[in-house]
């Protein structure tokens, strides 16, 4: 059960990037980025915009999915320790009374 949602999250963290890095550089294209660095207008400032756009969008999915990415690289060395431990542990026995 673990290890699927595990993977789950994997795969989800995987899309969230990516559809960080597309809607980001498609703001870009479209001029949403406009007034904070190049006018919109001719197709030179519209490629800027759009260059803009994807470096915003691959640093906001490095931050973010980076983040979800060490969650989700814990939580698997978490239960591979855990099932390393347990193969290991000798069995319990329990005093007869």
């Amino acid at each position: 059960m673990n290890w699927l949602l595990i993977g789950i999250l994997d795969i989800l963290n995987k899309l969230l990037a990516l559809i960080l890095v597309i809607s980001t550089t498609i703001s870009g294209y479209y001029g949403e980025f406009g007034g904070f660095a190049v006018p919109v207008g001719d197709p030179t400032s519209r490629l800027l915009a759009t260059i803009l756009g994807f470096v915003i969008g691959v640093v906001l999915a490095a931050l973010v999915s980076g983040f979800l990415a060490t969650v989700i690289n814990i939580s698997r060395e978490m239960t591979a320790i855990r099932e390393i431990l347990l193969a290991r542990s000798p069995p319990m026995s329990y005093p007869v009374r």
